[in-house]
């Protein structure tokens, strides 16, 4: 057992180290969808079932495990990179379920999955935070695991679980908790805390490596009662660059020098198996498609070198005017979204009879390229040929004239997309932050800048008329407290902005009194002209109506000139819908307007 530290000076791979691009199909088995990475001719000694964290967790560093699996495909093993029972694309969980042994279930089926369809080849397992308790669990109950790595490891399902109740908010039932839109229920709970790594020490055979940014002490202690039981091996590596796993979707930077040497260490396990896997001749047949009450979901690769993955979800009873809708990303969100937003439209959708395909934009999810830093550029120029590339492969399939689907970036990709293509049948944008970014590309900037649409932070009037009428604001009016020259400033701002959008929308556009609102109300009346059905859905106290009042007036007024659009204040909900009635009612306000345009 060892205990070391490796520094960011161990080793820096460069992106471009491996020839890409590696093979990739996604598979269905027990429920579970997954992703299989292996290498490019398709053979390999060893497969690797990588086990995500939970919730945001696992949703912010999708990607980077993402690069994980192609590193190690690159380096000739497979990696089957799993979502859960309840958890990404797989299959839901009733609320009072225990998804902890659901997700149990999931893991040991993934190797199950593997055994069958390669036997003989070397198995072993990857896990993140909770994934890698999950990991731990199964490998001390499976013989034929060779090793487990393990990745930011909470030292047990106790500490987890603690960890965890800081950021939730209880349910009013008081039988589980919300975390930021994921449910956890009082049987899950339980289960977590059943959770321990020291079960390892049932398996001595089991060679184990531990890496973690931080808090290694007690995997240390963990290892040395491991070995001095006889154990095989378990090694603790303080790796700080895991800490950037947490970091936002488009922030998220893969862990390189981890990475690197968790790649390195599996490798030495799987290279004494004499069975060769063959992608191209499992021993049974490899299942795509996975059945729902609600229809059936199938993965598929298309565009350009098939660089773009999506789910398309088919319902069972479709309506007899083939309508469908595109579903595009949030942010650097995967396909799934935000508490799996994106999942939970598509499958409304096909009890309605609605088909749906959410998508992966480039380097978004499992897209090409594989982006290893920070440099998703959600708002660039070239986002909207994404769209393009989905509408030619829906197209092709028989859905013509689509609905576009997207909340705050995805809305802007959207709407930008729609001033090129003819073949939207319609529009939804959720909570888009701005109409027209004029600022460094969001997602490319480095942590000390900070992308930004131009002329952003012009308050509405109403909430400086809110204020104004609090107790709060006049003792710290009393106290000096406020900078009122810089209030005023705000507020003459807003005023002359908004009075200027209103003239710019009874001016020549040759008149550029306001030329960003001028760009932004020429792209909307072009779309009016093309009477394509606009609805614009804002949570009530969203930031993005302040460009909506900007640019149109109040509740986006002369916007309403435009008998295609339409704009839904949803009350309390917040950015992302994360509590469930307010998804709920953002799925019921998109059937609607899909159902309407079909009638």
């Amino acid at each position: 057992m060892g205990c070391h530290r490796l520094g960011c000076a161990w080793l820096h791979p460069r992106s471009d180290r491996f020839p890409h691009p590696v093979s990739m199909k996604s598979v269905v088995f027990s429920g579970c969808r997954a992703q299989l990475h292996a290498p490019a001719d398709g053979t390999f000694h060893h497969l690797v079932v990588l086990c995500n964290a939970f919730g945001g967790e696992g949703l912010y560093a999708q990607r980077a495990l993402g690069v994980l699996a192609e590193d190690l495909a690159a380096a000739g093993m497979a990696a089957l990179h799993l979502d859960y029972p309840g958890q990404g694309d797989s299959v839901d969980l009733a609320a009072d379920d225990d998804a902890t042994e659901a997700w149990l279930a999931g893991v040991r089926a993934a190797l199950g999955w593997a055994r069958s369809h390669f036997p003989g080849v070397a198995l072993s397992l990857c896990g993140h935070r909770l994934g890698a308790l999950l990991a731990a669990e199964v490998a001390a109950t499976e013989p034929d695991v060779q090793a487990l790595l393990m990745l930011s490891p909470p030292q047990s399902g106790r500490h987890l679980v603690r960890e965890l109740q800081l950021t939730a908010q209880p349910a009013d039932q008081g039988d589980g908790c919300f975390l930021y839109g994921w449910w956890l229920s009082k049987a899950t709970l339980a289960g977590l805390q059943s959770l321990e790594l020291s079960v390892v020490s049932r398996r001595p055979s089991l060679a184990v490596r531990a890496l973690s940014e931080s808090g290694i002490r007690a995997l240390v202690k963990l290892g040395q009662a491991h070995v001095a039981a006889g154990g095989c091996e378990f090694e603790v590596f303080e790796m700080p660059d895991l800490a950037g796993l947490r970091a936002e979707p488009h922030l998220v930077e893969a862990a390189e020098n981890s990475f690197a040497h968790g790649v390195q260490w599996l490798a030495q396990w799987g290279s004494k198996a004499s069975v060769l896997g063959l992608m191209a001749a499992p021993a049974l047949p490899m299942s795509t498609e996975l059945k729902l009450p609600e229809g059936l979901e199938s993965g598929h690769r298309f565009g350009p070198d098939e660089a773009y993955f999506g789910v398309l979800c088919r319902p069972r009873q479709a309506l007899p005017e083939q309508a469908c809708v595109l579903i595009l990303n949030t942010g650097g969100n995967p396909r799934s979204g935000h508490h799996r937003l994106g999942v939970a439209l598509a499958r409304a959708l096909a009890s309605a009879g609605i088909a749906s395909l959410r998508m992966d934009a480039s380097g978004i999810g499992d897209s090409l390229p594989v982006v290893r830093g920070r440099s998703l550029a959600l708002y660039s120029q070239a986002c909207p040929a994404d769209v393009g590339h989905a509408l030619d492969w829906l197209t092709g399939q028989g859905w013509a004239r689509p609905v576009v689907f997207g909340l705050c970036s995805g809305a802007y990709l959207g709407l930008h997309a729609a001033a090129h293509e003819t073949r939207m049948g319609g529009l939804v944008m959720v909570n888009p932050q701005s109409f027209l970014w004029e600022g460094p590309i969001f997602g490319s900037e480095t942590p000390a800048e900070g992308g930004a649409p131009a002329e952003v932070e012009i308050q509405r009037l109403d909430h400086y008329w809110r204020v104004v009428f609090t107790g709060r604001f006049w003792r710290r009016l009393w106290r000096a407290e406020v900078a009122v020259a810089g209030v005023l400033r705000q507020v003459g701002k807003a005023l002359w902005f908004r009075c200027a959008a209103a003239l710019q929308a009874r001016l020549p556009a040759s008149w550029a009194l306001a030329p960003r609102a001028a760009k932004v109300q020429a792209h909307f009346e072009a779309l009016a002209q093309r009477h394509l059905p606009l609805l614009l859905v804002y949570a009530d106290t969203d930031p993005g109506l302040n460009e909506l009042q900007a640019c149109f007036g109040p509740g986006g007024r002369r916007l309403l000139r435009n008998p295609a659009a339409s704009v839904h204040l949803v009350p309390g909900a917040d950015h992302t819908f994360t509590a469930a009635a307010d998804s709920e009612n953002l799925i019921q306000i998109v059937r609607q307007f899909v159902m309407a345009r079909l009638a």
